[in-house]
């Protein structure tokens, strides 16, 4: 048993040789939940489901021993029993009583396919002891599996791929501005896809075709307000501003992406002021899939001092405790520092 890969997941179920633990956790909701779906379904047969599949979520508040009964169930007309998991405090269960867990996972009945899908719960094996143990005993005993966000080039490759089964091509550099645009996550991704080829139909998909059927996502409607301070179109970035309170965006939501892309051109600034180069701080920092950011910021901070940059963090810093106070209007807050951000970089 192992730490496994989505390709030696994917393998596992298409030929149904299954672990009887699986311990799916990762950052990547769409992925999570499509194979915890898919190990359910090559499992147990739909009409065999009432007798051979168990679903409990932590919600319902399950009592660890209904779990523990339920993966003891030999199964009725069929080779494999499913419990299906999800959200339980692994972690917890582990730290009460760590010889049963650990009995719990290792002596499942061979027909017995347990799935533990960890939906929001985010673990962090080297930041939590509790959990990197708890997935020691699936890498012992099962299985554990890390889904985590694609790449930009494997999200583009899954762009491509979708149009194809529909008759559409799609350009590299086209792929990833559709990514840019409607953001990494794959669900939204695959339905803009889907919309996509509805409207297009055949033919080469190209940037026109995103702009007239994709919705931005708020970190591109971010950037774009952005790239408008740094060009000095003060009046542009009001505008967009203006549309994301129209959408109804979180203020705080907004003010988070447009200081990660002041950050992004900070940390790159001092790379290079260092002689390092633009990507040295992303060991450092959560920069996994997305180095793309720190180009751009390199990119972005070439008409920029450090002393511009330190004044625009603290002005954004300013904007956030107010926010967080609730002590102004949240849309005044962000046009006025809108306006501050960019007499600072003129």
């Amino acid at each position: 048993m192992s730490q496994i890969d989505e390709a030696t997941l994917k393998n596992q179920i298409k030929e149904r040789k299954f672990s009887n633990a699986y311990l799916i956790y990762g950052n990547e909701p769409y992925l999570k939940q499509h194979y915890a779906n898919l190990i359910a379904k090559k499992c147990v047969n739909a009409d065999m489901e009432g007798f051979n599949l168990r679903k409990f979520d932590a919600e319902n508040n399950t009592p660890i021993d209904e779990l523990i009964d339920s993966t003891d169930t030999l199964p009725a007309f069929s080779e494999y029993t499913c419990t299906f998991m999800k959200d339980f405090p692994l972690d917890s269960f582990y730290s009460a009583d760590k010889e049963r867990f650990e009995s719990w996972i290792k002596d499942m009945p061979e027909t017995t396919v347990a799935v533990f899908w960890q939906d929001t719960t985010d673990i962090n094996p080297k930041k939590n002891t509790k959990w990197k143990n708890v997935i020691s005993v699936f890498t012992k005993y099962g299985e554990s599996v890390c889904l985590d966000k694609m790449d930009r080039t494997s999200l583009a490759k899954t762009v491509a791929s979708g149009l194809k089964k529909r008759g559409i091509t799609v350009d590299k550099q086209v792929a990833f501005y559709l990514i840019d645009t409607v953001g990494d996550d794959l669900n939204i991704l695959l339905n803009e896809v889907e919309k996509l080829a509805d409207y297009k139909k055949s033919g080469e998909l190209t940037y026109s075709d995103i702009d007239a059927v994709c919705i931005k996502s708020l970190e591109a409607n971010v950037f774009d307000l952005s790239k408008a301070l740094l060009s000095k179109n003060l009046a542009k970035s009001l505008t967009i501003l203006n549309k994301l309170f129209q959408d109804k965006e979180k203020p705080e939501l907004i003010l988070g992406a447009l200081s990660s892309n002041f950050v992004d051109m900070y940390r790159v600034k001092a790379s290079i002021l260092a002689g390092k180069n633009a990507d040295f701080f992303k060991d450092y920092y959560n920069y996994k899939n997305v180095e793309f950011r720190l180009r751009n910021a390199q990119r972005d901070c070439r008409s920029l001092d450090m002393t511009q940059l330190k004044r625009c963090i603290e002005l954004l810093e300013g904007a956030d405790e107010k926010i967080k106070l609730r002590t102004s209007d949240e849309k005044t807050v962000l046009e006025k520092l809108l306006v501050e951000l960019s007499c600072t970089m003129n």
